[in-house]
């Protein structure tokens, strides 16, 4: 029971890490200008922040990255909650839907965010995908990964 306890909580960890990496990088796309969520820097200018007048599936994936974030920081916390001390049923459902809240958010965002840019942009300003992008992809196995241990950790504690 405690190494599903413990495995779930280190998958949601490495879930929360990638995805907090993921958000905060400007190395979404890259090429004649790299860009994230936030910034864009064209070659040899000095990085800009997006204003409000950023394309909808921007915002959209924003959106779903912190939706994501927020319940994978309430994943990891209430992980880490039920490994140092006693656990109340209701944790540990929270913990394992949180999970698979925060995978679903981010895989919505990462798919928004890869659709639109390929068919709209890539071959516009021959760029492509960066590291970022990918961290933020490995993000969702490791919450749906929690959310499957979490959820057996419930049904171990039940009988």
């Amino acid at each position: 029971m405690s190494c599903l306890r413990i495995s779930a909580g280190v998958f949601s960890f490495i879930g929360f890490a990638l995805l907090l990496a993921a958000l905060a990088s400007e190395f979404w796309v890259q090429g004649q200008l790299h860009m994230g969520l936030w910034k864009v820097c064209l070659n040899g200018l000095p990085c800009n922040l997006f204003g409000m007048d950023v394309p909808d599936y921007i915002h959209a994936t924003r959106a779903f990255m912190l939706m994501a974030a927020v319940a994978g920081a309430v994943s990891f916390f209430g992980l880490c909650f039920l490994s140092c001390c006693s656990h109340p049923k209701s944790m540990v459902k929270v913990s394992a839907i949180a999970s698979f809240i925060a995978g679903l958010c981010a895989l919505i965002a990462m798919a928004t965010f890869t659709g639109v840019y390929s068919e709209q942009y890539q071959r516009i300003f021959r760029t492509w995908y960066d590291w970022s992008l990918g961290v933020g992809w490995g993000s969702i196995p490791f919450f749906l990964l929690a959310g499957v241990l979490a959820s057996k950790v419930q049904t171990v504690t039940v009988i």
